[in-house]
């Protein structure tokens, strides 16, 4: 049975939490670096049976071929490229340009994700380097050799989880690895996929990414106009102990022309929008954005 009094504590805690929520301020990241949470999101984005933390395989070597196209556009065909990957979690984007013959880099947080990607590469023997990246810590800077990159890629909607501040910062950072005409590019959340409205749901579930074995998933989504942002919120509680545990995530939404400014103002241009480049799976997976600098 759970502990009565750590219940209501934690009962107190959920009613407590601000109405309506504020993007950033109640929640800005899951947190990706936490060991026992990067053990659990691993485990989903190895999970060939969803697309929901990384894609399938399959497709990640379909986005990865179409990325060489793109590149053989810029540059003409046949050389090997330099790409660096922005959170790039277990690296399996890394790997598929590794086996195609190029040099690949990836950035991310989560240490069981860096774990396996330097584990792959190290097994095959591929040209891939992994370091700890946060885009918002200054002081977690690229290596030197990180440059003269031929693409930055930020998959998945990376692009949406920073304050604009935070996003131009790093984007003018990342364009300066690139060499002269070399593609920035974006995977970002169309504007108009964005709920404008309040949600909460109760779950019973046997195990989530947040938590292994049988718990009550709450989750309370907020959209917020003045900022253009989205907040999730989920309070996972334990029905053994009554225990609850808050994770929060924001979102910044931006529109098309909001987004090739960003690009402009990190000294990026040519801006050129393409549809989402499988369309396997339309809740996880996003339109495109290659800018150039």
């Amino acid at each position: 049975m759970p502990d009565g009094g750590q219940l209501r504590e934690s009962w107190a805690r959920i009613v407590a939490d601000p109405h309506p929520l504020q993007p950033w301020r109640d929640g800005a990241a899951f947190p990706w670096a936490d060991p026992d949470f990067s053990e659990r999101m691993l485990r989903l984005h190895l999970d060939q049976s969803t697309h929901m933390a990384s894609r399938t395989l399959p497709v990640i070597a379909a986005h990865v071929g179409w990325l060489e196209a793109r590149l053989d556009e810029a540059f003409g065909p046949g050389a090997p490229r330099r790409v660096l990957d922005v959170a790039c979690g277990p690296g399996l984007y890394c790997h598929e340009l590794a086996r195609r013959g190029h040099r690949a880099w990836g950035g991310d947080v989560a240490p069981a994700a860096l774990r396996h990607a330097r584990a792959v590469a190290a097994d095959g023997a591929l040209a891939c380097g992994f370091f700890d990246l946060d885009l918002e810590d200054p002081s977690r800077q690229l290596p030197a050799e990180v440059a003269d990159l031929d693409a930055v890629t930020l998959w998945y909607g990376e692009v949406h989880a920073h304050p604009p501040e935070a996003t131009l910062a790093a984007l003018c950072a990342l364009a300066a690895r690139l060499r002269p005409g070399g593609l920035m590019v974006l995977e970002y959340q169309p504007w108009d996929l964005y709920p404008r409205e309040d949600l909460r749901e109760w779950r019973a579930c046997d195990g989530s990414p947040f938590a292994d074995g049988p718990h009550f998933w709450l989750q309370q989504y907020h959209w917020d106009e003045a900022s253009r942002s989205e907040i999730n919120v989920h309070w996972i509680v334990d029905p053994a102990t009554g225990a609850a545990r808050r994770y929060a995530q924001s979102g910044r939404a931006w529109r098309d022309e909001e987004l090739a400014a960003l690009c402009a103002a990190a000294g990026l241009g040519g801006g050129v929008f393409l549809p989402p480049i499988t369309g396997v799976d339309g809740r996880h997976e996003f339109a495109m954005l290659i800018s150039r600098r």
